[in-house]
């Protein structure tokens, strides 16, 4: 009986520690953030460690930039922001997690999918403003309403006590 609650026993601080690395890991992964700017500093980016875009920044500089070339220095501070995110969450939790870290980093990205083509794609692909279509208003016509009767206050029953 004593080596079963011994076992018990042992099972449960386990669990505790455990809950309280994962209380820890959480807390910590919820400050993680990566940023990242382009060569100009027109373009700033803020990422969660999952690579889900937090923040952006434009300046009047990036206005400048063609669409192409803007678009190409968003996902280039996005893709080196998330890299920066991803090696803080690798500097957290492998202090935590030890042997566990790498199958943790698997499991985070396994869901992840690259983000959009590394090169722009040339300009004439890209389908331009389209024009705009000219449509009519559609007009339907309205049932016509009965005649009231002289009989009927303000429009019907609601108001008239059967006696």
């Amino acid at each position: 009986m004593a080596d079963q609650e011994a076992k018990l026993d042992a099972a449960i601080r386990s669990f505790q520690e455990q809950a309280a690395k994962a209380a820890e890991l959480k807390d910590k992964i919820a400050g993680l953030r990566g940023s990242a700017r382009n060569a100009d500093g027109s373009v700033t980016v803020t990422v969660a460690p999952s690579g889900a875009l937090l923040g952006l920044q434009l300046s009047p500089k990036a206005m400048n930039r063609t669409h192409t070339a803007l678009q190409q220095d968003i996902l280039t501070a996005i893709r080196e922001a998330t890299q920066q995110a991803a090696a803080a969450m690798q500097q957290t939790v492998q202090p935590i997690l030890g042997d566990r870290a790498e199958q943790f980093k698997e499991a985070f990205n396994a869901h992840v999918e690259p983000l959009g083509p590394s090169t722009p794609p040339p300009a004439e692909s890209l389908a331009g403003p389209a024009s705009p279509v000219q449509q009519q208003p559609v007009r339907t016509q309205r049932p016509s309403r009965p005649a009231p009767s002289d009989d009927e206050d303000f429009g019907g029953p609601i108001l008239r006590r059967d006696s």
